[in-house]
């Protein structure tokens, strides 16, 4: 059985998630999930604005732990 092979890369930074979240309200919504390859729900965001921006409002409290989460699952080597 093979396991998943660590990845010891540059990790995702939660202040440019941050900011990225933030463009959306004057830019492109979404940005931020693209960012952390996330690439559906980037997608989504792009196209709903945002879900009218109360998707980016909530991001905007979240995106911190998202980024933890992708961090820590490509430490893993989940993704």
């Amino acid at each position: 059985m093979a396991y998943p092979r660590p990845y010891d890369g540059p990790q995702k930074d939660p202040g440019i998630a941050l900011v990225l979240t933030i463009l959306g309200f004057f830019f492109v919504a979404g940005l931020q999930y693209f960012y952390l390859g996330k690439h559906l729900k980037g997608l989504l965001f792009l196209l709903t604005i945002g879900f009218l921006y109360i998707g980016t409002i909530i991001s905007l409290f979240t995106i911190g732990g998202a980024t933890r989460k992708v961090n820590r699952e490509r430490a893993l080597g989940l993704r």
